[in-house]
């Protein structure tokens, strides 16, 4: 946040990677940089440059894969919560009793407003 005098209150955007933010930022992001390079470099040290090729290339394989695997599972889980919607099966139970082990959640609704409204019908005179 920073203020201007006689104009007010802002909010500084966040630094974005590459652009001149002055020497603080900068530092920041290339220290960061720095540790992941040593990371990367601890993790991976006892592959030559060919099976570090090599790994790459069979993560970029793996992650298409991942990928539409997911969107597949997205896809079709989204598909079966709208129907489950349709079906009226979003419902919660109503009650912790079930008795009645065989009968659709929206069956158990229906029949517990019936069982509501009837004990509404008899209290009134």
């Amino acid at each position: 946040m920073y203020a201007v005098k006689g104009r007010g209150v802002f909010v500084r955007r966040e630094p974005e990677p590459g652009k001149y933010h002055g020497p603080i930022t900068n530092y920041l992001l290339r220290e960061e940089i720095d540790r992941e390079a040593r990371a990367a470099a601890a993790e991976f040290a006892d592959l030559s440059d060919d099976e570090l090729l090599a790994r790459e290339t069979e993560l970029d394989q793996r992650w298409v894969t991942v990928r539409e695997e997911h969107q597949r599972l997205f896809d079709e889980r989204r598909k079966v919560k709208r129907e489950k919607s349709r079906r009226g099966l979003f419902l919660p139970p109503l009650h912790d009793d079930e008795t009645d082990t065989d009968a659709s959640p929206s069956e158990k609704l229906e029949a517990a407003l019936a069982a509501s409204k009837k004990k509404r019908q008899q209290r009134r005179p």
